[in-house]
């Protein structure tokens, strides 16, 4: 038997590392300190010698899987034993068989636990399918251009022929305006012109009036000052029903009432609008907005023309915008508010 000097374990005389910490066992160690039994030793102590050699051949079960070593008698070296076929609990490295609570082959000093399976090789890649065309790049209609709070141009969105989405989902400059509703605005084109159409958003979409142009407001109608949004209601002048008159209080010849809008069926304050018609502002008028700093000094007038209740923008200077009752034509140049930002559009 051969000591390992690292952890100290038997080893048999043919293994060349340690079985318990894979360590090389010397090779001197091997070597039998007897000298084989001749003719002329005396029958005893022939028969003793060979006692001492069965000694140190180990246990029978090893005596049995490895031939007995003989005593080295020259130079030649000692035939290594054919490696068993892979099993189990074989050495991967050399085939030899090795139990299987140990760490370390007995005859390579092969790590046992360091095994793992093979990696099955990976497929070959299937060859790539042939390049289609590339589609033709469309071309843009129009451009949605952003105005700055400062005045300058900012980012655009190109609107190609035919319809197009805008809102958060289209992302882009869209896309951090909490305002917006995911699909806000649909623009089509079309040999008329620009349609823009409001898809049912919340905040809604809004095209601002010429200045000193009077714009018709018919009940229902909701237009935006600053960070106003006013909706319109005509009052109709009561008079008799099938010849009885109708209760309540006496009408001051009242044109309609401005309500502020507050959610999408919620109203705030109420202004009624008399004969003479009314001025809004942030410092002079009928209605003032002394908070809104984007409502000017003198923003809009309200007033009957003979023919009906008109809007008039009188020189604001961030302007007065009319929402879009379902669909609504524009022009080139013409600027959009939809949630908190301000567009032109630009053919």
């Amino acid at each position: 038997m051969i000591v390992c000097p690292r952890c100290s374990k038997e080893n048999q005389d043919h293994y060349k590392f340690c079985l318990g910490c894979g360590a090389e066992l010397p090779r001197e160690a091997a070597k039998k300190d007897f000298a084989p039994p001749t003719p002329t030793d005396p029958p005893a102590a022939a028969e003793k010698n060979l006692e001492f050699a069965a000694t140190q051949q180990g246990d029978s079960l090893a005596r049995e899987s490895h031939p007995v070593p003989q005593p080295e008698l020259s130079r030649e070296p000692t035939p290594v034993p054919e490696k068993p076929a892979a099993g189990p609990n074989n050495c991967p490295a050399c085939s030899n068989p090795v139990p299987v609570d140990f760490k370390f082959c007995g005859t390579c000093g092969h790590r046992m636990d360091e095994d793992a399976p093979a990696e099955a090789p990976a497929p070959a890649p299937e060859p790539a399918p042939a390049a289609e065309p590339a589609a033709p790049a469309v071309q843009a209609r129009a451009t949605l251009v952003l105005i700055n709070p400062d005045g300058t141009e900012g980012a655009s969105f190109s609107l190609p022929d035919g319809s197009s989405q805008v809102g958060r989902d289209a992302g882009g400059l869209f896309a951090g305006d909490a305002y917006m509703s995911p699909v806000h605005a649909t623009f089509a084109f079309s040999a008329d012109g620009c349609i823009v159409r409001d898809e049912d958003s919340l905040n809604g979409v809004y095209v601002k009036i010429g200045r000193d142009q009077p714009v018709r407001l018919n009940d229902g109608d909701v237009f935006r000052i600053g960070q106003e949004i006013v909706r319109f209601t005509a009052i109709a002048k009561t008079g008799a029903v099938d010849g009885v008159e109708q209760m309540g209080s006496p009408n001051p010849d009242y044109i309609g009432r401005l309500s502020l809008v507050v959610g999408r069926t919620s109203t705030g304050n109420s202004y009624t609008i008399p004969s003479d018609g009314m001025h809004i502002g942030r410092e002079r008028g009928d209605v003032i907005f002394p908070e809104d700093g984007y409502v000017s000094g003198l923003h809009c007038r309200i007033h009957h023309d003979g023919k009906g209740v008109v809007l008039t923008d009188v020189g604001s200077s961030n302007g007065t915008f009319m929402r879009v009752k379902g669909e609504q034509k524009v022009q080139n140049g013409e600027l959009l508010l939809m949630g908190q930002q301000l567009f032109r559009l630009q053919f």
